[in-house]
């Protein structure tokens, strides 16, 4: 099963409880937050709710070992010690689901910068299908980490 990185853009203020309700869920409070949630019905159901105002897509080994050095921290809000082979081991068995965040005690948000040189050409209120920003964004959403971290 994939996982998905979930990346807040845009305000919940003025929206919908629907919406608002789905980013509690996801554990998404701060603008440029980012969670990792698995590729099930049930997540693809809150994605749908909350898409206006997130971006997601799967993420890869390499971002992901990159987003844990950087921006990953222990429950005690202290950076992660461990060495950039290990990092790379635990996120392949990560992705594969063999591992998970709490087992070594990182807490699944991540705190993130806004995107180096900007989001897309017309901005955050419109889809990424139409060159926007929000909504679902497949590969490309490791792009966008690459720019955030």
């Amino acid at each position: 099963m994939e996982k998905l990185a979930v990346i807040k853009i845009r305000s919940d203020i003025g929206k919908s409880r629907d919406i608002s309700e789905g980013l509690r869920v996801l554990g998404l409070k701060k603008l440029h937050s980012c969670v990792l949630v698995n590729n099930s019905p049930v997540n693809k159901g809150i994605l749908t709710k909350i898409e206006s105002v997130v971006t997601y897509g799967e993420i890869d080994s390499k971002t992901l070992s990159k987003l844990l050095m950087k921006k990953g921290k222990i429950s005690n809000k202290k950076d992660i010690t461990a060495s950039e082979q290990e990092i790379s081991v635990f996120s392949d068995a990560f992705l594969k689901n063999e591992k998970k965040l709490s087992d070594i005690g990182i807490k699944n948000m991540f705190h993130l910068h806004p995107p180096v040189k900007g989001f897309e050409r017309k901005g955050k209120k419109v889809p990424f299908s139409l060159k926007g920003a929000f909504g679902y964004r497949g590969q490309a959403i490791n792009e966008l980490l690459g720019r955030m971290i």
